[in-house]
């Protein structure tokens, strides 16, 4: 007789190994018993480190409360001109700024509000514009997504002053 050797048998679900050992008695290993414990370790090891990195990480991926950030911020400046100015012109038409006003709430949305002059060969118009989405901040740092479009772009507050930077174009908004 060896010292150990296996014999399968078939029980319910899974192969069980019989252990048949120098000493009496008999020991029975059931395989799918072992890989269920072994993936209950594994989800319990898994969502460990989940509850860590997200406590850990809870600052950088959050609303935060680095400065209270939310409130009205007023457009100031569009590339480094006061208002109002022209946002684009092509030869056909032109497009001013002449209102703007950037809101931040606390829920993780903004709404953007503008009033643009259009000026073409047929005259010009004065048109209102809202731009909604969400935003995520890393302290100072913002990061907006536009709701329609799904454009991200970046910004920044210093005390009450918010710069957006969206396509290379940069607004300045003051609280």
């Amino acid at each position: 007789m060896p010292f150990l050797s296996l014999e399968p048998r078939e029980l319910y679900s899974g192969p069980v190994y019989e252990l048949e050992a120098a000493n009496p008695g008999r020991a029975f290993i059931d395989s799918t018993h072992t890989v269920t414990n072994m993936r209950k370790l594994f989800l319990a090891a898994s969502l460990g480190a989940l509850a860590i990195g997200s406590v850990a990480c809870s600052d950088v991926v959050g609303l935060g409360s680095y400065n209270n950030i939310t409130g009205t911020y007023e457009l100031m400046t569009f590339n480094g001109s006061q208002l109002p100015t022209v946002a684009f012109s092509d030869g056909f038409e032109q497009r001013d700024i002449l209102q703007e006003t950037f809101t931040i709430y606390s829920d993780g949305t903004y709404t953007d509000d503008y009033t643009l002059r259009i000026s073409n060969r047929n005259g010009q118009s004065q048109q209102t514009f809202r731009d909604t989405g969400t935003y995520q901040q890393n302290n100072t740092a913002l990061q907006f997504r536009d709701s329609a479009t799904g454009d991200i772009f970046s910004g920044s507050v210093t005390n009450n002053t918010l710069t957006v930077t969206y396509l290379g174009d940069v607004y300045v908004y003051r609280r």
